[in-house]
């Protein structure tokens, strides 16, 4: 689903819709699917924090483990 602002239209499945066209129940679907967009985008970012911290905790993990046995 793309937007277009500055047009008013929105492109879902190569089809180029009018916003001004759309009944009140169909705009409040598209506020849900945008809304809904976001918070993928908010979760896809979070997820990519996650994952990283993961990695750093198990390399410092695999790391202590390492020290102690050395000592």
């Amino acid at each position: 689903m793309t937007t277009e602002n500055s047009t008013n239209t929105l492109t879902i499945d190569d089809e180029v819709i009018d916003i001004n066209t759309l009944s009140e129940e169909s705009r409040m679907y598209l506020d849900h699917l945008v809304d809904l967009d976001k918070q993928v985008q908010k979760l896809n970012f979070k997820l990519q924090q996650v994952r990283t911290a993961k990695t750093a905790f198990l390399s410092m993990f695999s790391n202590s483990r390492v020290n102690k046995q050395k000592e």
